[in-house]
């Protein structure tokens, strides 16, 4: 999954159910619309998969989301969303949620 351009990915359960959340409260869900995207070689999904596999014994797979879905993606959150509905700062593009809420600390983006 790599040809030097961002492979965006959902990561899916062996019951079929979609990872979502943050970082600090993550949790599975059967709304694909809520599922967490994933860059596959930034955020090292491979290596997150195959960890959970060795550590749990569960199995989970990256899905590779269709470069041509019409969706931009919250650089904060990660949430998906309609590109008319993306604000962009000008250095991100941000959910409605993301875009209203204060902006996070250096402590809390570690």
């Amino acid at each position: 999954m790599s040809d030097g351009v961002p492979v965006k990915v959902l990561i899916v359960n062996d019951d079929g159910q979609y990872l979502a959340g943050t970082a600090t409260e993550w949790e599975f869900t059967d709304d694909r619309t809520r599922a967490k995207v994933f860059d596959y070689l930034g955020d090292r999904v491979a290596e997150q998969i195959d960890l959970v596999r060795r550590a749990h014994g569960r199995v989970w797979i990256a899905v590779k989301l269709d470069p041509l879905e019409v969706y931009e993606f919250c650089d904060r959150c990660g949430c998906r969303m309609r590109a008319f509905r993306a604000y962009y700062d000008g250095q991100q593009f941000l959910c409605a949620d993301c875009k209203n809420a204060p902006p996070a600390t250096a402590e809390e983006e570690k």
